[in-house]
């Protein structure tokens, strides 16, 4: 199952059906938190729960999985090309890009994320594993409760069922290559 496709398509069916979590979560008997987690790639869920989202959303389960895409061998990403993910932006200013967005059965998911000068967002747990490095400026990672001081070059690979968020405190955004690789 490629998470993102998946996830991609609910909150696209949810949002042009008018749709809040709040709603969609009460015709599913599931949390708005879940749905949050589930739309914003940090969970799996189960088929029996995709059939009630579907279902819910009036439309076939096998349209949750659907793509346009032929299944590819590679992706090829340009300096500054990737695709922007709507994750937690515009809350946190958090900008997600996809360094693989078109690559359909993924077993892992890249991004390029930029944070923005003094900013940070709630913490979050995920359903895999996590890699960060830092490519460019300063940040805490604050990880269950230990902090990490993280400059250029440094990296932090955890289980992302521990509590967890970074926190830019600087005047100079940070960037970081993310990598989730979520767990089957």
């Amino acid at each position: 199952m490629d998470i993102s496709t998946v996830a991609t398509n609910i909150k696209r069916i949810r949002q042009n059906k008018g749709f809040t979590l709040d709603i969609l979560a009460s015709k599913i008997g599931a949390t708005k938190g879940y749905l949050s987690q589930l739309e914003n790639f940090r969970t799996l869920s189960s088929l029996p729960l995709l059939y009630k989202i579907a279902e819910a959303l009036g439309v076939d389960v096998a349209t949750l999985f659907d793509t346009d895409k032929e299944r590819k061998k590679f992706i090829f990403t340009k300096n500054g090309k990737g695709i922007i993910i709507e994750r937690e932006y515009p809350e946190s200013g958090f900008i997600y890009k996809s360094l693989a967005k078109d690559k359909n059965s993924k077993l892992m998911a890249p991004f390029l994320l930029e944070i923005p000068p003094h900013s940070t967002r709630k913490n979050v747990t995920t359903n895999g594993d996590e890699f960060i490095y830092l490519l460019k400026g300063k940040i805490k990672f604050i990880l269950g409760d230990k902090v990490f001081e993280m400059n250029k070059g440094d990296s932090l690979y955890f289980e992302g069922n521990v509590s967890h968020h970074p926190e830019n405190k600087t005047n100079k955004k940070a960037f970081l290559l993310v990598v989730y690789v979520l767990r089957r």
